[in-house]
This record gives C-alpha cells, structure tokens and sequence, in this order.
C-alpha cells in the first residue's frame, strides 16, 4: 500500500497487523507510533532478537485490564511463512490484539539484500477471510514538501507558533534529517515567537561541518574525496543520504541562480523562502553563480544516474563525486 493510500485508510480504520519497511527509517517509526497511539492500551516492543513463541504469547492473552495489545517488533531478520501464520491465526482468535512490524536494513546488509528480503516478507502480509485488515506499506523517502507537511502537523501538535519558512530552514540546517528536524521542535514548546536566531541558538545543525569539507573538495578540490566518504559513512550517513543531500546542494544553488537570472539579484529570501546565516549565503551565492546552465543540467543529470545505479545496488558513490569534481 502507498502512503496515500495508507493515510486515508488510518483516517478511519485500524490496521491488525501491519509490515513497515523500506528506504525511509523515520517513517517506518513515525507510523508505527502512529497507530500504537491511536490504538490505545498497553504494547510490547520486542528488540531485534525475535522470539516466536513470546510473540505468540503475548497476541494470544487478553490484558488483565481489558485492554487493547499492541505487539512491535523491531526486525532485521525475515519471518518465514509458518511463523507469520502462526501470528495471523493467533490474532484472528484474539480481536483484541495487533501486529506492528519494523523491518530495518541492518548495518550488514546492502540494498539489494534487502529489498529481496522485504518484498518475500510484504508478499506474506495479505488480508485473508478471517483477518481484513492486514496491510503492508513500503517508505520512500519523502519529499521536502511532504516532509515539510509532517513537521507542520508535529508543530500544530505542540502549538508552535512558527513560520513555514523557518520550518524549511529547521529542516535545511538538519541536513534534510527530518527525524532530527521532528524532534527539535520539542526545543520551541516554551518560546512563544520562534525566530530564525531562536532556532540558530538552539538547534543544533547536524554533519554541516563534515558535508562544507566535501563541498570544499567539489568546487575548490581541497581534501581527498575517499577520506571525507569515510568520514561520513562513519557518522552514520549512507549513500543514498549522501545523494540526497549532493542534490539538495545543487538544487539550492540552481534556484538562487535562477532567480539571478530572471530578476537580476540574489535575495534569498525570495529565491529560497528564507534567508540562511549570511557567511553560508556567502559561499552559496558565489558558487551558484560559477556553474553555468549546462553546467546545472549535468549536475542532475548525473544525480538521476546516480540514483539509479545505487537503487540497483551498485556503489557508485566516489565514481560520481569524482565525475562532478571535474565538471565544476
């Protein structure tokens, strides 16, 4: 099921079991907590080291209290087909009871593994006759629309006061992290105006630092590309992240050098919807401006088949660092 679709369905029905899995880690939690919170009752999360007979214990007693079950279970591993029907005959005689699974790309394993992994388990979540509602739903990567959205809604949640184009910047200075962007703005429940100097003073930008030095090495070939990966992927950032986040890059330079264009100025805040620290609109306004049209079509150009060959499992990323190091 698309998230769409799955939205529309959580609007007014509950799932009673239910696979998250997929590319976006943030969306496999955010719904799992999402539907554990509209649920209600009492949950138990099992962590990574599956114990089938536990989990089938736990579907199968009602609570003391009468209370809802919810069971979460935080997988690496794939559940084989006789255990994921002992799950669903044990909540098909036990109403009272739910599923939520997480399925995770260990730290061990490459794309292509996984996604051969989650498409064997996704092809066991089916509803039958007896159980309707079984669903599963894969996460993409998000939008910075949609994920603009989510940190609208958590905003609301709080009763934030804040602007859209600081929610936009929140999220920019996170790298485009929306799980880190969500949480920060538990920082603002006790400002009641939220300022982009608020939100320098108390958020913390994440990798910043890490991701100047490898766009240092880009434009002005400071730093060795192989080092500056390795540093990186070491913080935690994978390849893919490292796409998005090369592509954000240019996208932000190809807007200001748009708008230099068409209306003869850099003022970011109408190019960009807010306006950055002045020292990071230094740099970005000269470098927008040093890459020429063609220059910006092969920049993504190369993004797209970047982002092709990494979804085909490949590890293409120093490959094309290295081809854009050279066009720039």
């Amino acid at each position: 099921m698309t998230k769409v679709l799955f939205d529309k369905f959580l609007a007014h029905s509950i799932p009673r079991a239910i696979l998250l899995y997929g590319e976006n880690e943030f969306l496999i939690t955010y719904y799992s907590d999402l539907i554990t919170t509209k649920i209600g009752g009492v949950y138990q999360t099992i962590y990574f080291d599956y114990n089938h007979q536990e989990a089938l214990n736990y579907l199968g007693v009602n609570s003391l209290f009468g209370d809802l079950n919810v069971l979460v279970l935080k997988l690496y591993t794939v559940l084989d087909k006789k255990q994921i029907q002992d799950l669903f005959f044990t909540l098909e005689h036990n109403p009272k009871s739910f599923l939520i699974v997480q399925f995770y790309k260990s730290p061990s394993m490459n794309d292509a593994d996984y996604a051969k992994k989650f498409r064997i388990m996704s092809a066991l979540f089916k509803p039958s006759a007896k159980l309707q509602d079984i669903i599963e739903m894969r996460c993409f990567h998000l939008s910075q629309d949609e994920m603009l959205k989510i940190l609208r809604k958590r905003s609301l949640e709080l009763e934030l006061q804040i602007d859209s184009h600081l929610l936009e910047y929140l999220l920019n200075i996170q790298n485009n992290d929306l799980a880190i962007a969500y949480n920060e703005l538990s920082k603002f429940i006790y400002f009641p105006n939220i300022t982009l100097q608020l939100i320098d003073e108390l958020s913390y930008s994440l990798g910043n630092m890490k991701m100047e030095s490898l766009f240092d090495s880009l434009f002005d070939k400071k730093g060795h590309l192989i080092e500056i990966i390795q540093t990186l992927n070491e913080e935690g950032m994978d390849n893919m992240a490292l796409l998005r986040e090369i592509h954000k890059y240019f996208y932000i330079l190809f807007k200001l050098y748009g708008h230099s264009k068409m209306y003869g100025n850099l003022d970011s805040k109408e190019a960009l919807g807010y306006k950055p620290p002045q020292h990071i609109f230094n740099v970005w306004s000269r470098r927008s401006l040093k890459i020429k049209t063609q220059t910006y079509l092969a920049l993504f150009d190369i993004c797209n088949q970047w982002r092709i060959q990494q979804f085909q499992g490949k590890d293409v990323s120093l490959q094309f660092l290295i081809e854009i190091q050279q066009i720039l």
